[in-house]
Order: C-alpha cells, then sequence, then structure tokens
C-alpha cells in the first residue's frame, strides 16, 4: 500500500481525520510508516554524540512503555520513545555496534545499512542510512 498524504480533511461525527491518518483508516492499515531518515548519511567518529532523527507517523506513543524498536543494520535500540504524536523518533548512533555473545564491541564499517521501526503493530518500510567512519569512506 502506498499510503498518499495530502491537506483533504474528512468529518465523520465527531472525529475529524486528515493526511497520512487518512490513508490508514482507508485501507485499515496499522503498521508504522518510515518516510525519512534525517540526515540520511552520517560520519561517525569516535567519542563523539551523532543522531539521526527517524520521521514517519504510526510509532508508539506510550511514555511509560514504548514499543518502538529501531534497528540500524546489526544495531538494534528497545523501548525507544517518540515524539510528536508518533511521527518523529530521535536515536543516537554509538560509534560501535554491540558484539554477539562475548565479543567486545566492533566499529561500524562505511556503508549503507538498512532502518526500521518495529512496534506492536507491524514493521515499517524500509529506508537506509548512509555511515562514514573517521578516516574511512561510505
Amino acid at each position: 500500500m502506498s499510503a498518499r498524504c495530502g491537506t483533504r480533511a474528512v468529518a465523520w461525527a465527531p472525529l475529524v481525520v486528515t493526511g497520512c491518518a487518512l490513508a490508514l483508516l482507508a485501507t485499515g492499515a496499522t503498521r508504522p510508516r518510515l518516510t525519512a531518515v534525517v540526515p540520511d548519511s552520517v560520519r561517525l567518529v569516535r567519542g563523539n554524540v551523532t543522531e539521526v532523527e527517524l520521521r514517519g507517523f504510526g510509532f508508539d506513543t506510550s511514555r511509560v512503555a514504548p514499543s518502538n524498536t529501531i534497528r540500524i543494520g546489526a544495531l538494534v535500540l528497545r523501548a525507544v520513545p517518540s515524539r510528536a504524536q508518533g511521527t518523529v523518533i530521535r536515536v543516537a548512533i554509538p560509534s560501535a555496534v554491540p558484539g554477539a555473545g562475548e565479543a567486545p564491541p566492533a566499529p561500524w564499517m562505511g556503508g549503507r545499512y538498512p532502518v526500521t521501526v518495529t512496534t506492536r503493530a507491524g514493521t515499517s518500510d524500509t529506508l537506509h542510512l548512509a555511515i562514514a567512519t573517521a578516516g574511512g569512506r561510505s
């Protein structure tokens, strides 16, 4: 399904629905939608904090126990809160990826990594984040 977001509004007694929410109601789809990763390219420098913003809609809005799970390549971040009525998630990307088992964290390799948001309602579309490392190329 391709959601088309517009400025059209539809009112059903006492509910008013606009934009992307209208497309979701029309199809019955409830899974989150990831529409942008901002910026879509970052350079990771050891010791620095690098943040990206995930934009879309349908992210879990719970403050007590958010169900948003963010995947960026092998990195998995659980229980990440959203903002702006479930349309924005900010994440900090560590300069190293946690290792499996007892392996120590490893620096990111330069490249393009898939990004998704998963909630109780399903998994979003996949976008990509280009990562370059200090002294490396993406």
